[in-house]
């Protein structure tokens, strides 16, 4: 079994890279620029001169999607940090006060917790504007809920614990007990969290660009060039295949090096300490 496991993280750890050169490489490697237009190349198939080929306006379709790729990545890890960071502070003063102040976060987290997600972001969006700011905005409100659930259980569990009651003998303060002695301790389920809140941020802003609610043109999007190729998935098959394999790799990566690595601190709890 941890044969198993490690073999996840290692093809995580493996996807992830990969994908990272992928990103680079369109960027920065790429003779062409995302909207560069060439109407001999309209509907090209993959070449060596175009490897992902090129859309219905003859835009290099490798170079948008590495672009388009490192957008939904750099949104959904600001996201993440901002939406993590505020639910983990909110959640740890709940869970480790608790009183009426842990009943009035949790009374508002459930309420919250009845909007899915992506309508929230959804809604925010809509209501403002489709800049890189409001949807990274909109992203981290939405998943500031599950953090603040999440992290306000682990802290109602772990300040019953003998180490917490040992520093209150010491004399140790409340913040100093919370931040320095007891979020070390819950880092674990807080990092399976955080990857799966980034995956789920890049589920929500390419669904946002699908719709016609994310990052506004020039720049690229994977779930706009799915959007856009669905009018022409004849013609050119490749313009949806290709943006939907980075899409997913993107997605996968980030599980499998969340699966492997949970085994691996559970492992080394259990048999290393």
């Amino acid at each position: 079994m941890l044969k198993h496991r490690s073999s996840q993280f290692k093809i995580g750890l493996i996807i992830s890279l990969v994908m990272a050169g992928v990103i680079i490489a369109g960027i920065f490697l790429s003779p062409y620029s995302s909207t560069d237009m060439d109407a001999a190349s309209k509907y090209a198939g993959p070449s060596f001169k175009h490897i992902f080929g090129c859309d219905n306006f003859g835009r290099d379709v490798f170079t948008r999607a590495a672009q388009g790729a490192a957008i939904s990545v750099g949104i959904s890890l600001a996201s993440v940090l901002a939406g993590a960071f505020i639910g983990t502070v909110i959640g740890a003063l709940a869970g480790y006060f608790g009183g009426i102040f842990d009943e009035v976060i949790m009374r508002i987290t459930d309420v919250l917790f009845s909007i899915p997600s992506l309508l929230l972001a959804l809604l925010f969006v809509s209501l403002s504007d489709s800049k890189i700011i409001n949807i990274i905005i909109a992203l981290s409100l939405a998943i500031v809920p599950s953090f603040v659930k999440m992290i306000r259980q682990e802290f109602k569990l772990h300040k019953e614990m003998d180490y917490v009651k040992a520093m209150k003998l010491y004399k140790a303060g409340d913040f100093r007990i919370i931040f320095v002695h007891i979020l070390p301790n819950v880092f674990p389920t807080l990092g399976n969290c955080l990857f799966i809140a980034f995956n789920n941020c890049i589920l929500a802003e390419a669904g946002l660009s699908f719709i016609g609610l994310g990052v506004r043109l020039p720049l690229s999007s994977l779930g706009r060039m799915l959007s856009e190729a669905n009018g022409y998935l004849s013609l050119a098959p490749h313009c949806i295949i290709f943006p939907g394999i980075v899409l997913i790799l993107i997605l996968l990566g980030p599980g499998l090096l969340s699966e492997g690595g949970s085994f691996y601190y559970a492992y080394r709890k259990r048999f290393k300490n």
